[in-house]
Protein backbone atom coordinates (compact mmCIF):
# COMPACT_ATOMS: atom_id res chain seq x y z
CA UNK A 1 0.00 0.00 0.00
CA UNK A 2 1.33 3.44 -0.99
CA UNK A 3 -0.17 6.65 0.43
CA UNK A 4 -1.37 9.20 -2.10
CA UNK A 5 0.16 12.68 -2.12
CA UNK A 6 -2.60 14.24 -0.03
CA UNK A 7 -2.15 11.54 2.62
CA UNK A 8 1.60 12.21 2.67
CA UNK A 9 1.02 15.89 3.43
CA UNK A 10 -1.59 15.04 6.05
CA UNK A 11 0.93 12.77 7.77
CA UNK A 12 3.59 15.49 7.72
CA UNK A 13 1.19 18.00 9.27
CA UNK A 14 -0.13 15.50 11.81
CA UNK A 15 3.42 14.70 12.94
CA UNK A 16 4.18 18.43 13.27
CA UNK A 17 7.02 18.35 10.76
CA UNK A 18 8.38 21.95 10.53
CA UNK A 19 7.93 23.93 7.28
CA UNK A 20 11.66 23.93 6.48
CA UNK A 21 11.81 20.13 6.62
CA UNK A 22 8.69 19.87 4.46
CA UNK A 23 10.36 22.25 1.98
CA UNK A 24 13.51 20.09 2.03
CA UNK A 25 11.40 16.99 1.43
CA UNK A 26 9.59 18.67 -1.48
CA UNK A 27 12.93 19.38 -3.17
CA UNK A 28 13.97 15.77 -2.63
CA UNK A 29 10.64 14.65 -4.13
CA UNK A 30 11.10 16.93 -7.16
CA UNK A 31 14.51 15.41 -7.87
CA UNK A 32 13.23 11.88 -7.29
CA UNK A 33 10.23 12.42 -9.56
CA UNK A 34 12.35 13.85 -12.37
CA UNK A 35 14.94 11.08 -12.15
CA UNK A 36 12.38 8.28 -11.85
CA UNK A 37 10.35 9.54 -14.81
CA UNK A 38 13.48 9.85 -16.98
CA UNK A 39 14.53 6.33 -16.00
CA UNK A 40 11.03 5.02 -16.71
CA UNK A 41 11.32 6.52 -20.18
CA UNK A 42 14.47 4.48 -20.68
CA UNK A 43 12.76 1.23 -19.69
CA UNK A 44 13.54 0.98 -15.98
CA UNK A 45 10.70 -0.57 -13.99
CA UNK A 46 9.92 1.95 -11.25
CA UNK A 47 6.83 3.05 -9.30
CA UNK A 48 6.71 6.85 -9.56
CA UNK A 49 4.05 7.23 -6.86
CA UNK A 50 6.04 5.08 -4.45
CA UNK A 51 9.25 7.06 -5.02
CA UNK A 52 7.64 10.49 -4.66
CA UNK A 53 5.69 9.44 -1.56
CA UNK A 54 8.81 8.03 0.10
CA UNK A 55 10.69 11.23 -0.73
CA UNK A 56 8.04 13.38 0.89
CA UNK A 57 8.06 11.22 4.02
CA UNK A 58 11.76 10.42 4.34
CA UNK A 59 12.37 12.94 7.17
CA UNK A 60 9.03 12.56 8.94
CA UNK A 61 10.80 11.65 12.20
CA UNK A 62 13.78 14.00 11.87
CA UNK A 63 12.70 16.38 14.64
CA UNK A 64 11.76 13.55 17.01
CA UNK A 65 15.20 12.01 16.51
CA UNK A 66 16.89 15.24 17.57
CA UNK A 67 15.22 14.97 20.98
CA UNK A 68 15.62 11.20 21.39
CA UNK A 69 19.05 10.74 19.81
CA UNK A 70 17.69 7.89 17.68
CA UNK A 71 18.32 7.27 13.99
CA UNK A 72 15.57 9.20 12.17
CA UNK A 73 15.56 6.82 9.20
CA UNK A 74 14.89 3.86 11.49
CA UNK A 75 12.23 5.82 13.38
CA UNK A 76 10.53 6.78 10.13
CA UNK A 77 10.66 3.21 8.87
CA UNK A 78 9.04 1.87 12.04
CA UNK A 79 6.37 4.59 12.05
CA UNK A 80 5.36 4.04 8.41
CA UNK A 81 5.50 0.26 8.69
CA UNK A 82 3.05 0.43 11.61
CA UNK A 83 0.69 2.37 9.34
CA UNK A 84 0.85 -0.40 6.74
CA UNK A 85 3.07 1.45 4.26
CA UNK A 86 5.74 -1.24 4.10
CA UNK A 87 7.27 -0.37 0.71
CA UNK A 88 7.53 3.29 1.61
CA UNK A 89 8.93 2.34 5.02
CA UNK A 90 11.74 0.30 3.44
CA UNK A 91 12.83 3.24 1.28
CA UNK A 92 12.64 5.71 4.16
CA UNK A 93 14.71 3.34 6.29
CA UNK A 94 17.40 3.28 3.59
CA UNK A 95 17.78 7.00 2.91
CA UNK A 96 20.87 7.41 5.11
CA UNK A 97 22.72 4.28 3.97
CA UNK A 98 21.80 0.91 2.53
CA UNK A 99 23.34 -2.21 1.05
CA UNK A 100 23.38 -2.38 -2.74
CA UNK A 101 21.09 -5.04 -4.18
CA UNK A 102 21.69 -7.56 -6.92
CA UNK A 103 21.49 -7.35 -9.87
CA UNK A 104 23.71 -4.28 -9.54
CA UNK A 105 22.83 -2.92 -12.99
CA UNK A 106 19.19 -2.36 -12.01
CA UNK A 107 18.05 0.97 -10.53
CA UNK A 108 16.17 0.63 -7.23
CA UNK A 109 13.78 3.15 -5.59
CA UNK A 110 15.96 3.53 -2.50
CA UNK A 111 18.90 4.54 -4.69
CA UNK A 112 16.88 7.38 -6.22
CA UNK A 113 15.58 8.73 -2.90
CA UNK A 114 19.00 8.33 -1.24
CA UNK A 115 20.69 10.25 -4.07
CA UNK A 116 18.01 12.95 -4.22
CA UNK A 117 18.42 13.59 -0.48
CA UNK A 118 22.18 14.03 -0.99
CA UNK A 119 21.47 16.80 -3.51
CA UNK A 120 19.46 19.05 -1.16
CA UNK A 121 21.27 21.22 1.38
CA UNK A 122 18.55 22.43 3.71
CA UNK A 123 16.03 23.64 1.06
CA UNK A 124 18.39 24.27 -1.87
CA UNK A 125 19.47 21.84 -4.57
CA UNK A 126 23.26 21.74 -4.78
CA UNK A 127 25.98 19.45 -6.10
CA UNK A 128 26.98 16.32 -4.20
CA UNK A 129 30.31 18.01 -3.48
CA UNK A 130 28.69 21.06 -1.87
CA UNK A 131 26.27 18.91 0.11
CA UNK A 132 29.06 16.82 1.61
CA UNK A 133 31.25 19.85 2.32
CA UNK A 134 28.38 21.15 4.45
CA UNK A 135 27.87 17.77 6.12
CA UNK A 136 31.55 17.55 7.01
CA UNK A 137 31.44 20.99 8.63
CA UNK A 138 28.31 20.13 10.62
CA UNK A 139 28.94 16.50 11.52
CA UNK A 140 32.60 15.69 10.84
CA UNK A 141 33.78 16.33 14.37
CA UNK A 142 35.90 13.19 14.76
CA UNK A 143 38.16 11.12 12.49
CA UNK A 144 35.53 8.36 12.61
CA UNK A 145 32.70 10.64 11.53
CA UNK A 146 34.84 12.15 8.76
CA UNK A 147 35.73 8.68 7.49
CA UNK A 148 32.05 7.73 7.46
CA UNK A 149 31.14 10.87 5.50
CA UNK A 150 33.93 10.18 3.00
CA UNK A 151 32.55 6.67 2.51
CA UNK A 152 29.04 8.09 2.00
CA UNK A 153 30.38 10.64 -0.48
CA UNK A 154 32.00 7.93 -2.61
CA UNK A 155 28.88 5.78 -2.31
CA UNK A 156 26.71 8.71 -3.48
CA UNK A 157 28.98 9.40 -6.45
CA UNK A 158 28.70 5.75 -7.43
CA UNK A 159 24.89 6.01 -7.40
CA UNK A 160 25.09 9.29 -9.33
CA UNK A 161 27.16 7.68 -12.10
CA UNK A 162 24.80 4.70 -12.26
CA UNK A 163 21.76 6.96 -12.71
CA UNK A 164 23.10 9.55 -15.12
CA UNK A 165 24.74 7.15 -17.54
CA UNK A 166 21.18 6.05 -18.45
CA UNK A 167 19.30 9.33 -18.95
CA UNK A 168 19.36 12.32 -21.31
CA UNK A 169 20.39 15.11 -18.95
CA UNK A 170 23.30 15.65 -16.57
CA UNK A 171 23.45 16.05 -12.82
CA UNK A 172 23.86 19.86 -13.08
CA UNK A 173 20.48 20.13 -14.80
CA UNK A 174 18.77 19.22 -11.53
CA UNK A 175 19.72 22.66 -10.18
CA UNK A 176 16.98 24.08 -12.43
CA UNK A 177 14.48 22.56 -10.02
CA UNK A 178 15.42 25.24 -7.47
CA UNK A 179 13.02 27.46 -9.41
CA UNK A 180 10.16 24.95 -9.20
CA UNK A 181 7.82 25.08 -6.23
CA UNK A 182 6.74 21.71 -4.92
CA UNK A 183 3.28 21.00 -3.62
CA UNK A 184 0.46 18.53 -3.84
CA UNK A 185 -0.66 19.55 -7.34
CA UNK A 186 2.87 19.40 -8.76
CA UNK A 187 3.49 15.89 -7.49
CA UNK A 188 0.07 14.61 -8.53
CA UNK A 189 0.66 15.93 -12.06
CA UNK A 190 4.10 14.33 -12.11
CA UNK A 191 2.64 10.93 -11.24
CA UNK A 192 -0.12 11.33 -13.83
CA UNK A 193 2.29 12.38 -16.59
CA UNK A 194 4.63 9.44 -15.97
CA UNK A 195 7.61 9.49 -18.33
CA UNK A 196 6.81 13.11 -19.34
CA UNK A 197 7.28 14.41 -15.79
CA UNK A 198 10.96 15.29 -16.22
CA UNK A 199 10.32 17.10 -19.50
CA UNK A 200 7.58 19.18 -17.85
CA UNK A 201 9.71 20.18 -14.86
CA UNK A 202 13.22 20.68 -16.26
Amino acid sequence: MVPDIETCYNLLYKENVPPHIIKHSEKVALISGVLASALLEKGEFLDLKLIISASLLHDIKKIESIYTGENHAKLGKKFLKNLGYEKVAEIVGAHIIFKLKKPYDKIYPEEIVFYADKRVKHTTIVSVEERFSDLKIRYGKTPKSLARLEFLYKFTKKIEKKIFERIEFCEKDLNKLNHVEGGKDVFERCIESGTSCWRNLL
